[in-house]
């Protein structure tokens, strides 16, 4: 009997299994580097807590409210304000190419927290951060970041905020600054 031919298995062929869908421009710029380079391209990697993102937001881990990845500004805002001074302040925020800023919640505030070492710029100061979460009209969920404590507080107090979006990987926007 005649051998018959079979396919010679490629092992320059890589194959990946992503854990969420790319969005389309990603998919574009994939399709583009690939036919650039002449060959396959991988896939961008997944972040990790801590890591720098291209647009120059720190991503943070995914959120616990939203079960999509989070990113907060590289540091805090410039000024200590008070509950609602911060609410108005990250809704006005245009930074990093984007304006979906807000205050993180109580439960995105002890993710920032418990990733504070990785994601840094807190300094060798670092107080109390306010949290969207309020209790009472009066009060607002406040956390240490010197030892993590969460309790409620008067809004009329000035303290930190870490601005926080939350979405799809981000990618630079032609046009904007980091």
């Amino acid at each position: 009997m005649p051998k018959t031919e079979q396919a010679v298995p490629d092992n320059d062929i890589k194959q990946f299994r992503l854990n969420k869908p790319l969005s389309p421009e990603t998919i574009r710029a994939i399709a583009s580097e690939t036919l650039n380079a002449g060959g396959c391209v991988e896939p961008p990697a997944e972040p990790r807590v801590g890591d720098k993102m291209p647009d120059g937001t720190v991503f943070a881990g995914i959120s616990p409210d939203k079960q999509e990845p989070m990113y907060f500004t590289p540091a805090d805002a410039p000024l200590k304000m008070k509950f609602n001074e911060a609410v108005d302040y990250t809704a006005k925020l245009d930074a990093h190419g984007h304006k979906d800023w807000r205050v993180p919640t109580k439960a995105e505030l002890e993710v920032l927290f418990n990733n504070r070492a990785a994601i840094g710029g807190f300094g060798s100061a670092a107080g109390w951060h306010w949290s969207s979460t309020e209790t009472i009209l009066s009060s607002a969920w406040v956390q240490s970041f010197f030892d993590g404590y969460q309790q409620p507080d008067y809004k009329d107090f000035r303290w930190s905020v870490r601005p926080v979006r939350c979405g799809p990987q981000p990618e630079i926007n032609p046009g904007s600054t980091p």
